[in-house]
């Protein structure tokens, strides 16, 4: 990414902040309607961890089906790394929002617990990641658990917590102002997810690179 790219996404994703907290009006029907505006940093973060999920199991996916090419492995590993970073960040703004709202960080409400099972999910394939030596087996089982992570996302992201009762306030609408912030604070941490991950992607391609090197260097 060019250095004024960069900074542009740096000023954009700085004036959502600073519109979500100066700009966007309170919400009545939350219990502490002054911050309910938290939702504007929270639902984005939760949407990149969708896209970041759909991309590990599609770098995965590509990875069994073409020649199994180390690079869609590190390519799949580095969105699934990205989308634990979006899933904590999702948590972390999501407990300061349970905790001004409901008065504790954490409830146990069913979107806490399935996020939480979700975390547990993305931990163990780094695990399974890191227990298996050989290149070629380890990057064929995590394809395949990595598309197994990317059903489960929207299953505890969206579907199940949509029939269980919860603490989040059911029909909720935003109106204009809410909107606009949240799409453009979406599209600012897609922009942010972009660069960090191919920023992660060509130093992956260098250490496969030097691998190979070392490799032929060994014959």
């Amino acid at each position: 990414m060019a250095t004024f790219a960069k900074y542009l996404l740096g000023v954009w994703v700085a004036a959502c902040v600073a519109g979500t907290f100066l700009w966007l009006r309170e919400v009545p029907t939350f219990p502490d309607p002054q911050l309910a505006r938290i939702v504007a940093l929270h639902l984005p973060n939760a949407m990149v961890v969708m896209v970041a999920s759909i991309m590990a199991g599609a770098f995965g996916w590509r990875y069994l089906t073409r020649g199994r090419r180390p690079l869609d492995d590190a390519r799949s590993k580095t969105a699934a790394v990205l989308a634990v970073l979006f899933c904590l960040l999702t948590t972390v703004t999501g407990s300061v929002f349970a905790k001004v709202q409901w008065g504790a960080y954490w409830n146990w409400d069913p979107k806490q617990i399935c996020i939480f099972i979700l975390l547990l999910i993305y931990a163990a394939y780094f695990v399974l990641r890191g227990g298996i030596e050989d290149p070629d087996r380890r990057g064929t089982i995590a394809a395949v658990y990595v598309l197994f992570a990317a059903v489960m996302t929207p299953l505890l992201g969206y579907v199940v917590p949509k029939y269980l009762p919860s603490l989040h306030p059911a029909n909720t609408r935003f109106d204009a102002q809410y909107h606009l912030v949240i799409w453009s604070m979406t599209a600012g941490l897609l922009g942010l997810y972009s660069w960090l991950f191919n920023l992660a992607v060509r130093q992956e391609r260098a250490q496969l690179a030097l691998d190979e090197l070392a490799f032929e260097g060994d014959f």
